[in-house]
């Protein structure tokens, strides 16, 4: 492989937006190192690379393996050196309901799968992003992080909780020239919100393949993201997205 062509890690690639910025990205000559927990649907993505000219790495690896994320950065360093993007996308929905009526095992594991774990992520991966040129991290978060909506318990605090750790996150590397942004997809049809809104009229709801082309955009756009939060629905009802490095 040319020791040029850039690396993206892609977390939750298996399906959705996750799935499809990979793919987006190879179609790019970027090498992509794309993981979740379902090696089957993983190996759907890598089918879609490989028949688009693309290459990628494949990982099975569960966000709850914080040894496993540990020896991910290092695998990243010994075969590439460096990191130039990373999109943290892994995420589960958990149980909706009364806050009171879930259960504990359940709100730790969700806490765990989208906060914890990318803290681990960045332990992982900063010193790594560090090597590149031009390195940028996104992570995808919900309106319900800043809302207190009703019924959606740990989803809506990790995700709170996510937000606030990039912040500091990227407040510490405000004079360095780590690009870092938090996007809300907004509606968009995937696993998470299928199971979140059954019966629910996907018509209605945004492609994965769109959004994540206005995703892969937005972190190519010639700007430095410092903990940014950007919500795609208000972005589309505004202005274009244009440019790129």
């Amino acid at each position: 492989m040319n020791k040029n062509k850039q690396i993206a890690l892609i977390t939750g690639a298996s399906s959705g937006i996750g799935a499809e910025i990979a793919i987006q990205l190879a179609k790019k000559n970027i090498h992509t190192i794309i993981t979740a927990r379902s090696l089957s649907r993983l190996i759907k993505t890598e089918k879609s690379i490989i028949d688009n000219g693309g290459t990628c790495t494949v990982v099975k690896l569960d966000m709850k393996d914080l040894h496993g994320l540990d020896n991910l950065g290092k695998e990243i360093f010994k075969r590439w050196g460096k990191l130039d993007i990373l999109i943290a996308n892994a995420a589960i929905l958990g149980t909706l309901g009364p806050i009171h009526h879930q259960s504990n095992d359940e709100f730790l594991e969700v806490m765990m799968v989208n906060s914890i774990s990318n803290h681990r992520l960045i332990r992982s991966c900063d010193a790594l992003l560090k090597k590149s040129y031009y390195p940028k991290a996104c992570f995808l978060t919900s309106t319900v992080a800043i809302e207190a909506r009703p019924f959606w318990g740990a989803y809506a605090v990790s995700k709170a909780s996510l937000e606030h750790m990039i912040k500091i996150w990227s407040a510490e590397n405000k004079h360095n020239n780590l690009s870092i942004s938090i996007i809300n997809p907004g509606k968009t049809n995937t696993r998470i919100r299928n199971q979140a809104m059954p019966g629910e009229n996907i018509e209605n709801l945004q492609n994965p393949s769109e959004v994540a082309k206005i995703i892969i955009e937005i972190i190519f756009l010639d700007k430095l993201y410092k903990g940014d939060t950007i919500d795609l629905m208000k972005l589309n009802q505004s202005s274009n997205i244009t440019g790129s490095r």
